[in-house]
């Protein structure tokens, strides 16, 4: 167990790093299954007999990669050195680095995984410091400016735990991990902290994919009673599955997943020769104590839009048995290890570790005192926004990458093109985007706790655009707070993610991948409230399922929730309908508008609200006739009238009226006009405290709470009147738009 609380320590400033040409270096991956290409033992790789003191190995790929290959994955083993010493491996070509790859003392053997640039001829170099030492290189994929798969970095997610499933490897045994559901169908290799300890012998253990034959390569190689851990990097076998091989002994095995490779989406790799980061022996040279982090001060040292770093990290001499772990977000996995140290030992690890500014890296010691140093070896950058015709641009909240832009603020106050999308015709969604192309496929982004993206995996959020896979001739989307909605054009709807309470009428709640809501034929257009889905068929009824809380169903049931589609009680002639959290709305053909949810802070619109106000069937919203287009939010809805004007009502704490009036407790539970928009074609709402409407000019106009960008109008929330806004304002930068979602517009051209 890891101390249960970490305190942080001074940051040690490092060296500035030196540019990168983006253009020139952003690499994609292509795994192989491990293959030895150097081994001095033996000549392979054509280096015979031990590398000497202060001596060099280069290890040419040519033959191996191909010409556009920018930096090779290998796993470098360091056998019986004679004294102790470190290995480095850098690009031929250039000096040996202030950085070590392998750390191992007189007689051990020891293995690390290396990402490293290529240099001179294809080739790298393997320095060796002191003594001489065998050394041994296992190929398992390389990067290249040409074909190849893209990286997502997810945060430690424990997937085998050999203690609690099965027990621990005999000799000569075998473990299959199947990582279905936590990586995509369509990813083609991941990347995992390995860790073995309780062994009863010396041993080695390797991974390779599932299926495929053994390979004669180790990833972990430890001694009796020993606990290691190594980055490992390998291809995915049949069904998304890894091996796993014990030589001798007990073992215990745990593996947490900390990123995969698709070539569907994600992140381009951009290799960096050992550029040092961190070193505790800096400066006043205070080692961490127990329960102690630094920060890795990587802001100088990477681009704009990198969304995850490969860092070597070295502990130093502890003065304890410890382990030392480095991470990136608001909570420190406590059950992940990077680096396992005894007393006085010093070694390495790569680390591949999700960055984001606002949740900076960190570096911790569990127990005693130890130096930690950090070498970063390369990083992963979204691609570049390419888009001409048909973008999505995006601003407000960006928690968990919903904006899609590259950007790691918390929010953006301007409107920015999604990375690498393009042929957009329409944008859902808020914590998870999702947008419809003009070929009828859609395309997710953002949080995926609970499988949102719809791509077979559940994980924490994927910063770029990826295809929901099996979806085609979709005509609409819309989305809940954890699940989403698509209606084909043969009538019928999918639904992914998940909505707690009742589910896809299959028995299910949740799901990673579309599955079609049974039932549902004939279905013209779709909304979602936060746990609710809602149809509208083309006879002119509607039909809902999920959760019924304060009777959003709208069928009078006093059930908690509805597994399959119910019929909305006493509606016909409906042409529209839109839904907020807890209540929904009906447009129906003779322009008026029909509400029914919760009523408290006067949602329904029927001139009525109090605490314990709800309306389990249809009401009429009072005083609307002439309305064409309806939208909902949390708290609320919005008509749009005939005349191009929009009218508003419920909770106005954020100014969502749009009437020029705010205050925190106050409602209006009869609709009131917003104020200065004329010329409206569309309007949606978002959350519980904002509106935007589209005008026939193009232009998008917001109004409502600002402390996230929402207004997207340039200000930021820096003074109580800049964080809200009780009248509509322009989205800025903004014209030509041809649709609208909550915080998103689509732009032709």
């Amino acid at each position: 167990m890891l101390a249960a609380a970490a305190m942080t320590v001074t940051v040690v400033p490092a060296t500035a790093a030196p540019a990168v040409p983006r253009a020139a270096q952003d690499s994609l991956f292509t795994p192989v299954s491990p293959v030895r290409v150097l081994d001095t033992r033996d000549g392979t790789g054509g280096v015979s007999g031990p590398v000497g003191p202060g001596r060099t190995a280069t290890l040419a790929l040519s033959a191996r990669v191909p010409s556009t290959t920018t930096a090779v994955v290998l796993n470098v083993t360091a056998v019986t050195p004679t004294a102790p010493t470190h290995v480095t491996v850098f690009p031929s070509g250039q000096s040996v680095p202030v950085a070590s790859n392998l750390n191992v003392v007189a007689g051990d053997i020891r293995s690390n995984l290396v990402t490293v640039a290529l240099g001179t001829g294809r080739s790298v170099e393997l320095f060796n410091n002191s003594g001489s030492v065998h050394v041994v290189a296992d190929l398992a994929g390389y990067y290249a400016t040409s074909a190849g798969s893209l990286y997502t970095a997810e945060t430690y997610k424990r997937t085998l735990d050999t203690r609690n499933e099965g027990g621990p490897l005999g000799p000569g045994g075998t473990r299959v991990l199947d990582l279905t559901g936590s990586v995509p169908v369509s990813a083609t290799a991941v990347t995992f902290n390995l860790s073995a300890f309780d062994t009863t012998a010396d041993t080695f253990v390797t991974a390779w994919p599932a299926g495929t034959p053994r390979p004669t390569a180790s990833n972990v190689n430890l001694n009796a009673g020993g606990n290691r851990s190594n980055l490992v990097t390998v291809a995915l076998g049949a069904n998304r599955q890894v091996s796993f091989y014990n030589l001798a002994g007990d073992t215990n095995l745990s593996v947490n997943l900390t990123g995969f490779y698709t070539p569907e989406f994600g992140s381009a790799f951009v290799p960096r020769s050992p550029t040092r980061v961190l070193d505790t022996r800096s400066g006043a040279g205070d080692p961490l104590g127990a329960g102690e982090n630094v920060v890795v001060q990587l802001a100088s040292h990477v681009p704009a839009n990198a969304t995850s770093v490969l860092l070597n990290v070295t502990g130093v001499e502890p003065a304890a048995w410890t382990l030392v772990q480095v991470w990136s977000g608001d909570y420190q996995q406590y059950y992940a290890s990077n680096l396992n140290l005894g007393v006085g030992e010093t070694a390495a690890v790569l680390a591949a570790v999700a960055f984001d500014p606002a949740r900076p890296v960190r570096a911790y010691n569990n127990m005693g005192s130890v130096h930690v140093v950090a070498d970063l070896a390369g990083v992963f950058v979204l691609p570049e926004a390419t888009c001409t015709v048909d973008c999505a641009e995006t601003w407000g909240y960006n928690q968990s990458w919903e904006l899609g832009t590259g950007s790691h603020a918390a929010y953006s106050a301007t409107a920015a093109p999604v990375a690498g999308l393009s042929g957009v015709t329409a944008v859902a969604g808020a914590s998870t985007r999702y947008a419809l192309r003009t070929d009828g496929t859609v395309a997710a982004w953002g949080h995926n706790v609970f499988g949102q993206l719809g791509g077979g995996w559940s994980g924490d959020w994927s910063p770029a655009p990826a295809s929901v896979p099996g979806l085609t001739g979709v005509t609409a989307i819309d989305a809940g707070y954890y699940h989403a909605l698509a209606l084909l054009d043969d009538g019928t709807v999918r639904s992914w993610g998940t909505m707690f309470e009742g589910g896809w009428g299959n028995g299910m709640n949740q799901s990673n991948v579309p599955v079609p809501v049974p039932g549902l034929t004939g279905v013209t257009a779709i909304a979602s409230a936060g746990f609710t889905a809602y149809a509208l068929r083309g006879d002119g009824t509607a039909w809902s399922w999920g959760s019924n809380s304060y009777g959003v169903l709208g069928n009078g049931s006093p059930a908690q929730a509805a597994d399959s589609p119910v019929a909305v009680t006493g509606l016909t002639d409906v042409v529209a309908i839109a839904a907020g959290a807890e209540n929904a709305y009906a447009l129906r053909a003779d322009g008026t508008v029909w509400a029914w949810g919760r009523a408290d802070r006067g949602q329904l619109g029927t001139g009525f609200g109090c605490a314990t106000c709800k309306s389990a069937v249809p009401v009429q919203v009072a005083g609307l006739t002439g309305v064409t287009k309806i939208a909902g939010h949390d708290a609320g809805g919005y008509a749009l009238r005939g005349d191009g004007t929009v009218l508003a009502w419920g909770a106005n704490d954020q100014g969502q009226l749009g009437n020029g009036v705010f205050c925190d407790t106050c409602f209006s539970a009869a609709p009131v006009q917003v104020t200065g928009l004329t010329d409206v074609t569309a309007l949606v709402a978002d959350g519980w405290a904002n509106g935007f409407a589209l005008r026939g000019d193009g232009t998008v106009w917001a109004w409502g709470a600002n402390n996230s960008g929402q207004l997207g109008n340039g200000v930021a929330c820096t003074a109580p009147a800049n964080c809200r806004s009780t009248v509509p304002v322009r989205v800025a930068g903004l014209t030509g738009v041809s649709a609208i979602a909550p915080g998103a517009a689509v732009v032709p051209d």
